[in-house]
């Protein structure tokens, strides 16, 4: 009984060593794969893909360093609008986003108390006229010897103290915008205007009618756009690569292919603790700010020539992919009946022009070697396991 039951326990062992695992697999055609380093491509999904091969081009290209930039005007070319004076807004003229002249009125203050001072410096210059009369007779008078000292002396006195205080109410007018050599009792005002102090765009207005101000309170905001430039980080490895007069080719990421041309023109001479990095300075070409009605605080991709063309290494732009923080080209290692294999190889890029960007392979590669000029992101693609759809 013994032995028919280890009899029985081999037939089974044999049965089930005979059946297969099912798997279900993906056809090959699908998805492509890497064998050990290379990246395997069938013939249809090289056909699909339209692969065009090369090799390198020699271009004169300058190096470049690649940076982000902002968009930015300097405190000092923005201009605070603010009350001279204790007052109630009667009228705001400054509408946001409006182009204003410098010495244009951008708001009007009702104060009712400067009336007090006009009403001083009125008085005080018709007194003026009596104290002058009277200083010219007591004059005369002592040079005939014809009255005592002290009443010339207490003329001149008075002239003397009424003319100081007509010269200070005058210069108190003026702040307010009133010009005392025409005031009459007929043009008395209360109405204070507060006027652009330079030429620019309004980009803010803080109050509205009828709010109580005072002397500082900022009414709007005017920001001169002439004077918008680029700043650009650099960090601290790459200070020293970086000078006054080079050439800096600016693009906003949402449209990298249109680039703008700037010079840089100063550098900040403190590094920022949090990011490392020193700002570079620079100015857009012409009137380029205005004719693209770019903002301020706007942020950008900066690409600065830090030296001038030399011939070099490069390819298509298309041809370099860039691997999270790497870039790479692929080269064809071999084609057979199984398809393409290819060999992805870490490159440093430098300087673009014309659609052509500067490479430097990281290993060395063989003569005549045939790179991937078009379809290189969909061998890529294929290399990180992406399923492409047939």
């Amino acid at each position: 009984m013994k032995n028919i039951f280890f009899l029985f326990l081999i037939i089974a062992a044999f049965s089930c060593g005979k059946n297969e695992p099912t798997t279900t697999e993906k056809p090959e055609a699908e998805v492509a794969h890497a064998s050990g380093d290379l990246v395997h491509l069938t013939a249809e999904q090289a056909k699909q893909a339209g692969l065009e091969f090369g090799g390198f081009e020699q271009k004169n290209i300058a190096d470049e360093l690649r940076v982000n930039a902002e968009l930015v005007v300097h405190n000092e070319h923005v201009a605070q609008v603010t009350a001279f004076s204790d007052g109630i807004i009667t009228d705001i003229r400054a509408s946001m986003n409006a182009m204003v002249s410098k010495g244009q009125v951008l708001a009007t203050v009702r104060k009712p108390d400067l009336l007090d001072m006009q009403q001083q410096f009125l008085e005080n210059k018709g007194q003026m006229a009596f104290l002058k009369n009277e200083f010219d007779r007591y004059k005369a008078l002592k040079d005939a010897d014809a009255t005592a000292s002290k009443n010339f002396q207490k003329a001149e006195t008075d002239l003397r103290a009424a003319e100081t205080t007509a010269a200070v109410l005058a210069a108190k007018l003026r702040q307010y915008q009133i010009n005392p050599d025409k005031l009459t009792a007929q043009n008395l005002s209360t109405q204070l205007v507060l006027v652009a102090p330079v030429s620019g765009i309004v980009t803010g207005v803080k109050t509205n009618v009828g709010a109580a101000v005072q002397p500082g309170t900022v009414v709007c905001e005017v920001t001169d756009l002439s004077q918008l430039h680029a700043d650009l980080w650099v960090f601290e490895k790459d200070i020293l690569k970086v000078k006054n007069g080079q050439r800096v080719s600016l693009a906003f990421p949402a449209e990298a292919s249109k680039t703008y041309p700037a010079t840089v023109y100063s550098m900040d001479k403190v590094l920022d603790p949090t990011k490392r990095a020193v700002r570079a300075h620079a100015r857009l070409d012409g009137s380029i700010a205005k004719q693209q009605n770019f903002v301020n605080g706007a942020f950008l991709e900066a690409r600065i020539a830090t030296n001038g063309a030399g011939g070099g290494t490069a390819l298509p732009e298309a041809a370099v992919v860039r691997e999270g923080e790497e870039d790479f080209i692929y080269l064809l290692e071999k084609e057979d009946a199984n398809g393409s294999f290819f060999k992805k190889i870490k490159v440093v890029k430098g300087g673009a022009a014309d659609g052509f960007v500067s490479v430097t392979p990281a290993e060395a590669l063989p003569e005549g070697a045939k790179l991937v000029l078009k379809g290189a992101y969909y061998v890529s693609a294929q290399g990180a396991g992406v399923a492409v759809e047939e």
